[in-house]
């Protein structure tokens, strides 16, 4: 599939099963997370099978359900951490799709799981992205 093709057929998903990422498609997806944040500066993660970000109230006025896997978007507090994270969050949105998996921008419908991923000292998480 060219990338046009991956725009045309990807769309935001709230409710996901209870199907695992396969290791396969994590590592893929791991590396390239890995590639994004050496290129932009970025500190991008991706937590895999954390059930908590997504059961909250607000979560749940999002209408999202079985979501335990996202990627925390997260970089150094900067005037360009706006545009670096939705460029590479798009990036990685577009790669995740080209995989089969779903994604969704989430950007206040979650909890903060602060034991699932990092923020340094100076860095802030922008949002994170539903995966599935």
């Amino acid at each position: 599939m060219d990338i046009l093709d991956i725009m045309k057929s990807r769309h935001s998903v709230r409710q996901y099963t209870d199907k695992k990422i396969e290791d396969e498609k994590r590592n893929i997806l791991n590396a390239f997370a890995a590639e994004c944040n050496a290129e932009s500066g970025l500190n991008i993660q991706i937590i895999y099978d954390e059930p908590t970000c997504f059961n909250s109230m607000m979560a749940h006025y999002g209408k999202f359900s079985g979501c335990t896997n996202y990627i925390a978007i997260v970089g150094k507090k900067s005037k360009d951490l706006q545009e670096k994270a939705g460029y590479y969050g798009e990036k990685l949105l577009l790669y995740a799709q080209g995989l089969g998996l779903n994604t969704c921008w989430v950007a206040m419908t979650y909890k903060k799981v602060r034991t699932a991923f990092t923020v340094d000292k100076g860095e802030k998480l922008y949002c994170v992205l539903a995966l599935g």
